[in-house]
């Protein structure tokens, strides 16, 4: 096969590896009901059993990047599907609370490993010009299984085993298309392993020196922590709070509500072609932080069902242009490159997931309670932060490799 089309059978089977978890995790709103009743579970604890895999990349992120730098990504990854496959097989035997919390956590591995190293594996594969683009898809590819199953696992299963067992092969299935066709790059042969090992992967003291050492990556991480703290304010609560508002009913406030990811599907991918046109971090990331803040401050604000399509869709947009941005920013920051990317990217998807649980749950909502008005604006803020920190971030460099 020529190295032009392996390049592209490569991040399709990335891009694949980032949907098993996801997949497996979003069955479980489908089946929130059941499993309350069959578990005997609190709210709580059921909102614990979908957050676990969240959970497990919080806290392992950062360590699993720099593993990934020392050891090399197709081999942590290659680890991370069995773990992951053994936790979602396991799901299918679990009859408790304990058990099920302790598989849904595993089936975190793969995702979080398949996150980490992206932006490496696709550097190491294409040109650095195109670097935004595909992160935007591999962005927007890993928002489909989560919509994916949740429209669909009541419609294609009738029983939650069944579920289960076919999350199970699909993730099984990916593992297979991954150790048959990925290697960390091109030149990755066997008699050129030793000489990329000693020359290319360093140690972990040198990966915690050079990582935390450089201002750029925790600019881009305090800003993707705002982006995603922000969102999940809106999606978690859009639904509730145009139903208390306005008296919209629930069913077209889901509706309303999904615009929001729809848009950030659409902003994963336009927001790297409008970012190649200015090519200026500081200028695109703080422009997409004012233009986020109009749209939290006015999606809302309208008791009108079409206007509130088109305001929370453009917010949506807004709100996603940057992601790709900040993935890539691991292996374009100057003095990372691929060499260091993996722990960039741990600590980026580290801060990443913090702001997604901590923001809504944590900060927000203990301040604004039932005053939807007051936690949206709350949320506009999280945009002020993230445009101050875009005002100071470096320029991307020329050190692909």
């Amino acid at each position: 096969m020529s190295k032009k089309n392996r390049k592209w059978l490569v991040f399709t089977i990335m891009c694949l590896a980032y949907m098993p978890g996801s997949y497996a995790q979003y069955q479980l709103s489908v089946y929130a009901p059941e499993l309350i009743q069959s578990f005997g579970l609190t709210t709580s604890q059921f909102s614990s059993l979908f957050t676990a895999p969240m959970i497990v990349a919080i806290l392992l992120s950062f360590v699993g990047g720099m593993i990934s730098d020392k050891v090399g990504s197709k081999k942590v990854i290659n680890i991370s599907f069995v773990i992951a496959g053994i936790g979602m097989i396991g799901r299918v035997f679990a009859n408790s609370y304990m058990p099920f919390f302790l598989c849904m956590a595993l089936t975190g591995f793969s995702n979080m490993f398949v996150n980490i190293n992206a932006s490496k594996i696709t550097a190491n594969w294409f040109e650095q010009e195109k670097l935004g683009i595909l992160m935007g898809i591999f962005a927007f590819c890993g928002q489909l299984p989560g919509a994916f199953a949740t429209a669909t696992t009541a419609v294609l299963f009738d029983s939650r085993t069944s579920a289960f067992i076919v999350s199970a092969i699909f993730c099984i299935s990916v593992f297979v298309l991954w150790l048959l066709f990925v290697k960390d790059k091109p030149e990755d042969t066997m008699e050129e392993r030793e000489k990329i090992d000693q020359e290319n992967q360093p140690s972990i003291g040198d990966s915690l020196k050079v990582v935390l050492s450089n201002k750029g990556i925790w600019l881009f991480s305090i800003c993707i922590m705002m982006a995603l703290g922000s969102t999940v304010t809106l999606s978690t609560f859009m639904p509730m709070a145009l139903q208390t508002m306005y008296g919209i009913d629930l069913k077209v406030c889901g509706t309303i509500a999904s615009m929001l990811t729809l848009g950030n599907c659409i902003g994963s991918i336009t927001g790297p072609i409008v970012f190649s046109k200015i090519k200026n971090v500081k200028v695109f990331v703080s422009g997409a932080a004012v233009l986020s803040f109009a749209g939290i401050i006015m999606c809302w604000r309208f008791p009108s069902i079409f206007v509130l399509h088109i305001l929370v869709l453009y917010t949506g947009i807004m709100l996603g242009a940057s992601m790709p941005i900040f993935l890539s920013a691991p292996v374009l920051l100057e003095g990372l490159g691929t060499k260091y990317a993996g722990s960039a990217a741990g600590v980026i998807s580290t801060l990443q997931l913090l702001g997604a649980v901590l923001i809504p749950t944590y900060i927000l909502t203990p301040i604004a309670g039932d005053n939807y008005s007051l936690l949206f604006m709350l949320a506009s803020i999280c945009m002020v932060i993230m445009f101050l920190c875009g005002l100071l971030l470096p320029q991307f460099g020329n050190n692909q490799k």
